[in-house]
């Protein structure tokens, strides 16, 4: 039995600066790239704020507002949980908060499909 290779969307990277690989490019995601041939998106951070955003914060028990950042490192966080402010976790090395589900699992197939449909002019 075969099982497709998945990007993990850990919930606690809402939670941090460093969340969501800090914002880089996963290398398994690159890896399987290179095997089959396919291209590395052209913006990692607008394909993983629209995965954020579509697969993870739909799948949270707790109500979560997103806000979009522009850094080098993660570029989509928690501004609020259940209406109580979290910004001031971002640089904390323990979020001191947890979100269910710990985390959603994306095919990388999904995730390549999202960024060649986000590309076509």
């Amino acid at each position: 039995m075969t099982t497709a290779a998945t990007l993990t969307l850990w919930s606690d990277g809402l939670l941090s600066k460093w969340g969501f690989n800090d914002g880089d490019e996963p290398d398994a995601y690159l890896d399987w790239c290179d095997e089959h041939g396919h291209p590395y998106p052209d913006d990692w951070h607008t394909v993983l704020r629209t995965l954020v955003r579509t697969r993870l914060a739909p799948a949270l028990d707790q109500r979560v507002e997103l806000v979009d950042i522009e850094t080098n490192h993660n570029p989509i966080r928690a501004e609020r949980v259940d209406g109580q402010d979290v910004t001031d976790l971002w640089r904390k090395t323990e979020p001191g908060l947890t979100l269910s589900p710990e985390s959603v699992e994306v095919p990388f197939a999904d995730v390549l499909a999202l960024y060649a449909t986000e590309s076509k002019p």
